[in-house]
């Protein structure tokens, strides 16, 4: 700013006058001390300024996935009426290609395999008897949970959805009770994205997402995750258990536990469809 004249200008004004016979003052060491009082407390704000929702997206981005890694999941499904089921699996992923799963447990679906690569997420189950892989939708059901394929497929948010600054909101969290939020509401990049919009409720005081409302593209509001037990993996400290609630389907949810993840180079070669296949 100094190099526009005016603003230089100003300063000269405050820090200095005019003695006898014209002559220029010297600035006295109050006024530079109160200069640089000012400079201290303009930067002391900027470091408080509100994040930008894309700014938002990106941290819950990095709070929940890591560059390249490996993990192990267990999920278990709820459904009234009916004995709850439960299956573990690894993944490998990496976010500039895509995520591997492969189903450890249990035994009748022990083996299966799945891959998210270009946007599209195929499986193959090698008892099946095909050397061929299915694609799958992404908005279809991950294995009879309440969990979509894409939200089990894919390794960032920002991929899919455009977000926006909503007003803030404080929450009732199951663990933690009243929790200052902020609120970005993230709008489909295409048709082929799994939801219309998702609304995230992300903790002010280190941008840990807590809640998110899944709206189908016709707007209604049909999914609930909650998001707890926040735990340090050692490579990266995030919630470690997701319950993920169906609003249309009253008593139905699906909680899904990390049990690890850990950084690790995962090998380009492993997001091929002939490794998928092999």
């Amino acid at each position: 700013m100094c190099g526009d004249g005016l603003t230089y200008s100003k300063l000269e004004t405050a820090s200095s006058g005019s003695g006898r016979n014209g002559a220029p003052m010297k600035a006295s060491p109050r006024s530079w001390i109160s200069l640089f009082a000012m400079a201290a407390f303009s930067a002391t704000l900027s470091l408080f300024a509100a994040p930008s929702a894309e700014e938002i997206l990106a941290a819950v981005d990095s709070r929940l996935f890591l560059q390249s890694y490996v993990s192990k999941v267990t999920m278990e499904t709820t459904k009234p009426g009916a004995a709850p089921t439960s299956m573990t699996f690894e993944g490998q992923s990496r976010k500039d290609k895509g995520t591997y799963l492969e189903i450890l447990a249990p035994a009748r679906t022990k083996g299966i395999r799945f891959l998210q690569l270009d946007g599209s997420l195929w499986m193959y189950n090698p008892k099946a008897g095909s050397a061929n892989a299915l694609r799958l939708s992404s908005r279809d059901s991950f294995q009879g949970s309440t969990f979509s394929n894409a939200d089990v497929g894919k390794s960032q948010f920002s991929d899919d959805y455009i977000p926006k600054l909503a007003p803030d909101a404080v929450i009732d969290h199951p663990e933690l009770g009243k929790v200052e939020c902020l609120v970005i509401d993230a709008a489909a990049k295409t048709d082929e994205s799994a939801y219309g919009r998702i609304v995230m409720y992300v903790r002010k005081t280190d941008l840990m997402p807590l809640s998110m409302e899944y709206y189908a593209k016709s707007g209604l509001l049909f999914k609930r995750m909650t998001l707890s037990k926040i735990r340090d993996f050692g490579s990266i400290t995030r919630p470690s258990v997701m319950r993920m609630e169906s609003l249309d389907k009253i008593g139905t949810f699906t909680t899904l536990t990390m049990e690890a993840i850990e950084r690790k180079d995962v090998p380009l070669s492993v997001f091929n469809k002939n490794y998928l296949t092999r």
